[in-house]
């Protein structure tokens, strides 16, 4: 299979959507993402942290020569110095090479006077371990996981009384900013229009879908808690992304609730199975699983490196 580089393009984006849906669906987890985290971060964290247009040029792509892309080098747009891998199937040692080759020349950042890089490796990936330990890299205590659910005998949605559920065309961008604001510490600096249009610009993506865009609003109207699922339809799953509650109203059950009628409606779409990116207590209450989980490892570099 002859494989080459070549750079990313806008068009690129429901090509690479389409090869995370099949490569899941052939090979289960090969630590790529998820729909939910493709769609959110080009539409909502992209936004935020001020990378919308700047995104396309920091991605590499590699493709086969009929054309398909087979594997994806990206960052999450926070400038954070992260670098993520998404393959089509197993790739060759040469190839992952360029992949680790490109991540450090494109998304580093500096620390303490060091270009610094930190992969996601996926658990029990003995080729990339390899290659990132010949490459200088050290394995961090720090992972990402997942957490899956069978649909099966799922919970009623129970609201304390006072409280509503609505989805998203009923829901205004503005009211869904300022709770996930709210919700994940960062009220003081959703002051200007970049939060308002990333969740305007979150409607616009492929795969959402508004009565799968959940919010809880009390008696004010005001939104206190929300779940948003993205649902893949060839693999007959749904993923959950972002969930909060606004720290006046925790401890009611709001997230609990939300969450169910959002797993309620995929199930009525026909999906089998629910995923989070977490391993939180909260989602092992509800009776998600861990199963899937990939190790960072980091890399600095320093002025004798040249990728």
């Amino acid at each position: 299979m002859n494989v080459k580089f070549r750079s990313y393009q806008t068009e690129d984006f429901l090509k690479v959507r389409d090869m995370l849906v099949t490569s899941f669906k052939e090979s289960g987890n090969q630590g790529n993402w998820l729909i939910d985290r493709w769609n959110f971060c080009r539409m909502v964290s992209h936004t935020m942290h001020g990378t919308f247009d700047s995104w396309e040029k920091t991605v590499g792509v590699w493709e086969d020569e009929t054309g398909m892309i087979v594997g994806v080098v990206n960052s999450e747009g926070e400038e954070s110095g992260e670098a993520f891998f998404q393959v089509r199937f197993p790739l060759s040692s040469a190839i992952l090479e360029e992949m680790f080759v490109f991540a450090e020349s494109s998304l580093t950042i500096q620390d303490k006077g060091l270009r610094v890089i930190r992969l996601r490796i996926p658990e029990g990936d003995p080729i990339r371990e390899a290659i990132a330990l010949a490459r200088g890299y050290k394995k961090l205590d720090w992972d990402d996981s997942m957490s899956t659910l069978s649909l099966r005998n799922l919970g009623s949605v129970d609201l304390p009384q006072g409280y509503r559920i609505q989805s998203g065309l009923d829901v205004s961008s503005e009211a869904k900013a300022l709770a996930h604001a709210k919700a994940f510490g960062y009220f003081e600096e959703a002051h200007d229009r970049t939060f308002p249009l990333a969740f305007e610009r979150m409607k616009l993506a492929p795969d959402y879908r508004p009565d799968l865009d959940l919010s809880v609003v009390d008696v004010s109207g005001e939104v206190v808690s929300f779940c948003t699922l993205w649902y893949d339809t060839l693999n007959q799953h749904g993923v959950l992304e972002p969930v909060g509650t606004i720290a006046a109203a925790r401890k009611k059950g709001l997230a609990r609730a939300v969450i169910r009628e959002g797993l309620h409606r995929i199930a009525g779409y026909g999906a089998k199975s629910a995923y989070v990116g977490s391993t939180m207590d909260f989602y092992k209450r509800l009776g998600f699983k861990a199963i899937f989980r990939s190790h960072v490892w980091e890399k600095a570099l320093t002025a004798s490196d040249n990728g």
